[in-house]
């Protein structure tokens, strides 16, 4: 049987081995840290009698059908769950909901006119075939035509801003289109209110079922182990190097960002790095998360136009969550995306802890210390890959020039949105890919002369 290696012990890397696996293909997975999940994993809170949460918020909207599918495939239907949720902006000081078309009407910032161009856009968005023609256009200059300078200034662009960490010059139109196509398949078609999911364990539930699943059709999992570099002879793959010893290997899939991907691959896969290097710039996170005793906000994501915040939004999970699976307690995250050389990537914890809960307090002057239960600060320095203007071809493929070497991760997946949705689906693409190339890879040569 050929056994495929997969490195990394996320999303990505579970649902290729498990649907290798289901394909007749081995599979040993391995992960540096010694509990999978990556981003979706979990965090504990020994304070709280052990309370245990996502370490990151993670959506799963009723139009998941790939996720959704996978979820009642792994027989976990039981424990996923539709709500109807709101969503909010805050502006100059205060929230206004946006849960609704009566709620849109209303927006303060924006005159009858911007109103009508920003329901133009979001229409607009939804008649878009080609997406190829969006990746060559400036994202202010597509929403400016389409939604005017009004809608640009008080919408648009603080989101973008806060997405991007101020600089959004080279980001195609490519990016809104493809968020307002995802949120707006969310709304219920009889209601137009907006509905979610969860699952009541968070996406663990998924993880852990992936790996038992694995286990059972034969995949290994290696936890707490760290890949040293692929092993590469006459351009092929033939393993990987381990800290105490080499395996021997049919093909090996990196689910690794590009950046640390690349840091794996020997002299002799010099061609691969370049190739894949020519696209490896990722906006990292920082990311409080805080455990509350009462609710902060009525609704799931409060999006920030204001300049003064930082904050990418304000998400309070928990009004999508049934607290009876968070002892009770309100989870608030408060994300802010960054480039490398961000003042708040810089900043320690401790710094950071006090300059959130700064503008977090300018934002709800009420809130009172013994409000918050407990608070962690979470970082990642890879986490949304860039994908400037017209790069759609610098996008590595799955399958590298040597033979049995592949990069499956979220860089590959644009121009749609990075979420569960997309992971699941484009592993299952991946996963198609690698089966095929390895047939050719494995064909004999007489077979080959003669097609």
């Amino acid at each position: 049987m050929t056994t495929i290696d997969i490195v990394g012990g996320g999303i990505m890397g579970l649902v290729l081995g498990y649907d290798l696996l289901k394909r007749g293909v081995g599979v040993r997975i391995w992960e540096r840290a010694t509990e999978l999940g990556g981003l979706m994993g979990r965090i504990r809170f020994p304070e709280l009698s052990d309370v245990e949460v996502d370490r990151y918020y993670h959506a799963i909207l009723n139009s998941d059908r790939t996720l959704i599918g996978l979820i009642d495939e792994l027989g976990l239907t039981d424990e996923l769950h539709a709500v109807t949720t709101k969503m909010g902006f805050y502006h100059n000081g205060d929230m206004f909901p946006m849960s609704s078309p009566l709620d849109f009407m209303r927006f303060p910032p924006l005159s009858m006119i911007d109103r009508a161009r920003l329901a133009t856009t979001i229409l607009a968005a939804r008649r878009v075939k080609n997406w190829r023609e969006l990746e060559q256009i400036p994202v202010i200059d597509w929403l400016t035509r389409l939604g005017g300078k009004g809608t640009v200034e008080h919408i648009w662009k603080p989101l973008l801003r806060a997405k991007f960490d101020t600089s959004f010059d080279n980001v195609p139109a490519t990016y809104i289109w493809s968020r307002l196509v995802r949120m707006t398949d969310t709304r219920d078609k009889s209601t137009a209110k907006e509905q979610m999911c969860f699952l009541t364990g968070g996406y663990i539930m998924l993880i852990q079922a992936l790996a038992r699943e694995i286990t059972r059709l034969g995949g290994e999992i290696h936890l707490g182990t760290s890949i040293q570099k692929v092993c590469v002879e006459d351009n092929r793959v033939t393993g990987l190097q381990l800290a105490d010893g080499r395996v021997a290997s049919d093909g090996v899939i990196l689910t690794l960002q590009t950046p640390i991907a690349c840091r794996l691959l020997p002299s002799e896969a010099a061609a691969t790095a370049e190739r894949w290097s020519a696209l490896e710039e990722y906006l990292g996170i920082v990311c409080m998360l805080l455990v509350m005793r009462r609710s902060l906000i009525p609704y799931y994501t409060l999006n920030i136009t204001d300049a003064s915040i930082p904050f990418t939004g304000v998400i309070e999970t928990t009004n999508l969550i049934d607290r009876q699976y968070t002892d009770d307690y309100h989870l608030v995250y408060l994300p802010k995306y960054v480039t490398p050389g961000s003042v708040f990537a810089q900043m320690d914890d401790e710094t950071l802890r006090q300059k959130f809960m700064g503008y977090l307090r300018k934002m709800f002057p009420d809130l009172q210390d013994n409000d918050i239960a407990a608070i962690r600060i979470g970082r990642e320095r890879y986490v949304e890959p860039l994908h400037p203007l017209g790069q759609t071809d610098a996008i590595p493929p799955i399958a590298a020039d040597t033979a049995g070497l592949y990069l499956v991760n979220n860089s590959q997946i644009y121009p749609q949105l990075t979420n569960g949705e997309a992971v699941i689906t484009y592993a299952y693409r991946a996963a198609e890919e690698v089966v095929q190339s390895q047939q050719r890879i494995n064909k004999p040569v007489a077979t080959l002369v003669a097609a």
